[in-house]
Order: structure tokens, then C-alpha cells, then sequence
């Protein structure tokens, strides 16, 4: 039948066909690299979704806190894609997780179960694992606590968000001609600015979070949709992960009892004070306090007496101390305190200060009751050319002993040797 058409009909289905298949293998090709492409970006995503939650679940794990991973795990309601997290320890057992609303119990364990098969049977990496399958998006990423793998976190996000979009794109291009294409493109303009820029909004934000552990990024969007959701989830997530953070770095700088620096703090503040001062060959004064007669308060009055005690102390020493200086508690009645540009003559001046005040005051406890303390204090200062906080500590530590054995309440100036 073909061969009886004329050739003007032969050429116009020749060019017809060739159109077509011309456009059959741009939609197979654009197809594909779609589908590539957002299963990448996809992935992407999850893993620096994961990366930060990891991040934020090590505390909650190292403190086998339960209950906080399960808050930290609950934002993850805002996207809809994610149908199960679930953290376990290094023996592999489970911890925590979260799943998906309207999953039931058992199909939550068969989720949790073939995930871990899953990603059982890919190589572990340090940075942790990812894996695409045609329903599912998988990450699994390692919960390090102080360079120590302590756990993991394993992310399940389904794809039908993705399958969704290849469908209706298929049926489009089956649909549409070449005339229509420029007008789909022209419709899609705005539609893709529509949904796309949210979503890069938040994959430049776990971006800048990832590159710089900068946890005050904040996404702002104004449309009243999922994608509102999704960010104020996003937010808050590194709110809380700020917040946990900015406990944790008080806890390790910060002593319980006093509220002042602890010796860690204070030994690597030293480090600092010392390179500076070398570089602008001024003096370092260091001086270092304990409280006389301290465990006889300890052993008749008692340890919260004691406690009190070391409470005013600490702040009678901050009130003392130039606005500068650095007050620390280093141990049980132990006190630290490090004069930045201070020579000699007013470094003793702090001292003096500080042992004048307790001389001359006495601590409330209980009902009315008062303890008179006095305190014995070691100063040294130097300019530390070639001298190490190690020296400096030394030298200080020995005025110190110096001065208890003289009587204590009393300052004693000591030399590096």
C-alpha cells in the first residue's frame, strides 16, 4: 500500500517518521538524563540532610539520649518523601528512629530491615554510603563523636516523587509536537523558577552549612505550601543543632561549680596569650590562688559550705580581676588568674588586691552564719620570649607553695629559672 502513495505523500510521512524519531530518541535521551539527574540531586540532598543530622544526633547518642534523637529525628515529618530514619549504635542495634505517618508497625520493620540489607551489601566509606534503587534512595551516614565512629544514621527517602515527574513527562512528549514544544518551554519557564527555587534555596543553605559549620543560616521563603514546611523544618533543625552546640561548647569550657573557665579553657586561652604577647614583646602575669585552710572547711562546716565558699570566691575573683583578665578554677580550691600585658608591679597589684578583699570580708552560709577565708596567691610575670606556659605555671605554682609555707595569706612573686 505504501508503495502505491505518491511521493510527495511518501516524503511528507518520510519527514513525519524521521520527526519522529528524531524527537522519540530526544525524549529517550532527555528522559534519561532527567531520571540521572534528579536521583542525583536527590541523593544529594539526603545525604547532606544526613550529614547534619549526624552531626547533630552525636551528643544524643555518646549520652544515649533517646529521647533527643527522637526530637532531633522529628522535622523530618516536613518531608514527605522520607519514609524512615533510624539511628543504631556501633553494635548495630537499634537506637532511635522515625517513620513515616500512616506506616504501620510491621511495615515499618520490613522498611527498617530491607534498608539495612541494603545497604549491608554496599562497601562502607568513611563518609558514609549512598545507594538508588528504582523505589527507594538510601544514606547511610556515620555518627562520629570526637573522630570515633559511635553510630550510624540511616535515611530512607522514597522516589515517587521523581517517578511522579519522568510519568508526566513521558506522557507530554507523546503528546505534544513540535510546535507545542516552544510553547510548553515557554509555560515551563515560570513553572520550573516556581518549584525549582525553593529547593535550591535549601540545597545552597545544606551547601553552606556543610562547607562551613556555620549553623546560623536561615532559609526565608513567603509562599503558604509544602515547601513552607519543609524550610521552617530546615530552621529549626539548625536552630536546635545550634543551640546544642553552644551547650556543648559551655560545658567544655565552663567549670560546673564556679561558672568559671575550667583549666582546659584556660591552659589553651594561656597558649593564645602567650603567642600574643610574644609578638608584642609585652609581659604575661600570671597568678595562681588557694584558698587557706580550705579542707578544714570541708571537714567541719561540710561540702556545701565548701561549695559555697568556692561560689564567692569565684566571684569575688571576677569582681577583682581587671576587665581583661582571665579568671579560671583549675582545681578543688585552685584558682587561676592570667593578666594579659601585666608586668611584674601590676600583676602583684591584682594579687594584693584580691588577698585584701578576702582579708578583709566574710562569706554568708546558712542562717546567718559566717566563715572568714583568706587566700594565698603566686605571681609571676614575664615577657615570654622563649618561655612556655609549662615555665610560666611552674614559676608561679612555686611563689604560690612559697607563699603558704610563709604563713599563708600573702603574695609571693616568683622567677622562671
Amino acid at each position: 500500500m505504501f508503495n502505491k502513495l505518491s511521493i510527495r505523500f511518501k516524503l511528507v510521512v518520510l519527514l513525519g517518521a524521521s520527526a519522529a524519531i528524531a524527537l522519540l530518541i530526544s525524549s529517550a535521551l532527555t528522559l534519561y538524563s532527567t531520571y540521572v539527574t534528579e536521583k542525583a540531586e536527590a541523593l544529594r540532598g539526603l545525604k547532606q540532610l544526613g550529614e547534619v543530622s549526624s552531626e547533630n544526633l552525636r551528643a544524643a547518642l555518646a549520652f544515649r539520649d533517646a529521647g533527643s534523637a527522637q526530637r532531633i529525628l522529628s522535622p523530618l515529618h516536613a518531608n514527605p518523601q522520607i519514609v524512615a530514619a533510624f539511628i543504631e549504635d556501633e553494635e548495630g542495634q537499634a537506637f532511635s528512629c522515625y517513620f513515616a505517618p500512616g506506616l504501620s508497625e510491621e511495615k515499618c520493620e520490613q522498611t527498617r530491615q530491607a534498608a539495612r540489607a541494603t545497604l549491608g551489601a554496599v562497601q562502607k566509606r568513611n563518609n558514609g554510603v549512598e545507594l538508588a534503587t528504582f523505589r527507594h534512595l538510601y544514606v547511610m551516614q556515620p555518627i562520629m563523636f570526637e573522630g570515633t565512629p559511635i553510630g550510624t544514621l540511616s535515611i530512607v527517602s522514597d522516589t515517587s516523587a521523581i517517578r511522579v515527574k519522568l510519568t508526566r513527562y513521558i506522557k507530554s512528549q507523546l503528546m505534544i509536537s513540535v510546535g507545542t514544544m516552544v510553547i510548553l518551554i515557554l509555560i515551563s519557564i515560570p513553572l520550573e523558577e516556581l518549584f525549582t527555587r525553593p529547593i535550591f534555596a535549601l540545597l545552597t543553605a545544606m551547601r553552606e552549612v556543610s562547607r562551613t559549620k556555620n549553623y546560623a543560616v536561615n532559609v526565608q521563603l513567603t509562599r503558604q505550601d509544602e515547601f513552607m514546611d519543609l524550610c521552617q523544618g530546615f530552621n529549626t533543625m539548625l536552630a536546635e543543632i545550634r543551640e546544642r552546640d553552644e551547650k556543648l561548647s559551655t560545658l567544655a569550657t565552663t567549670d560546673a561549680l564556679t561558672g568559671l573557665a575550667n583549666r582546659r579553657h584556660a591552659l589553651e586561652k594561656m597558649d593564645e596569650m602567650l603567642a600574643r604577647s610574644r609578638r608584642k614583646h609585652e609581659p604575661l602575669g600570671v597568678i595562681m590562688l588557694d584558698v587557706d585552710f580550705f579542707k578544714h572547711i570541708n571537714d567541719t562546716l561540710g561540702h556545701p559550705v565548701g561549695d559555697t565558699v568556692l561560689r564567692e570566691i569565684a566571684r569575688a575573683l571576677s569582681g577583682s580581676a581587671r576587665e581583661y583578665d582571665l579568671v579560671a578554677r583549675i582545681g578543688g580550691e585552685e584558682f587561676l588568674i592570667l593578666c594579659d600585658n601585666a608586668d611584674q608591679e601590676t600583676t602583684r597589684a591584682v594579687a594584693e588586691r584580691i588577698r585584701a578583699r578576702f582579708e578583709d570580708s566574710v562569706i554568708d552560709y546558712g542562717d546567718a552564719q559566717q566563715v572568714r577565708v583568706t587566700v594565698s596567691l603566686g605571681v609571676c610575670s614575664e615577657v615570654p620570649y622563649e618561655l612556655t606556659v609549662e615555665q610560666l605555671l611552674k614559676a608561679a605554682d612555686a611563689a604560690l607553695y612559697q607563699a603558704k609555707e610563709s604563713g599563708r595569706n600573702r603574695v609571693e612573686m616568683g622567677r622562671v629559672l
